[in-house]
């Protein structure tokens, strides 16, 4: 994802309307990109501040670890969605070899080696 790309998805990441997909190739390229990284923390900061003022809310925050804690949580999301898509298409793929070699036995065109 290039620079241009990245500034233009932050709104939308704040919002949580990026795809998972999406989310992932974001915070890839705001880990290694520091330019980002900062106009990503400034437009986090004023949105926070903006919502704990429209709330009412006069406690102090640590609003750069909020947006690093953000971070943690979203990357934990995509490797739990990334988890369980790969055990789908685990069972999935053991299931339909099942069912094949079921169907293959049921047809006659293959033959269980018979035991003692």
């Amino acid at each position: 994802m290039k620079c241009e790309e990245a500034l233009m998805k932050i709104d939308d990441y704040i919002n949580d309307s990026l795809s998972f997909k999406e989310t992932e190739e974001f915070l890839e390229h705001v880990r290694g990109c520091p330019e980002c990284y900062d106009e990503l923390e400034i437009y986090f900061t004023i949105y926070m501040g903006m919502k704990y003022l429209e709330e009412e809310k006069l406690e102090t925050y640590n609003i750069p670890q909020m947006l690093k804690n953000d971070m943690m949580e979203k990357e934990r999301a995509i490797r739990r969605r990334k988890l369980l898509a790969g055990t789908l298409f685990a069972f999935c793929l053991i299931f339909g070899v099942g069912i094949a070699i079921s169907l293959m036995l049921y047809l006659g065109h293959i033959e269980l080696p018979k035991l003692l």
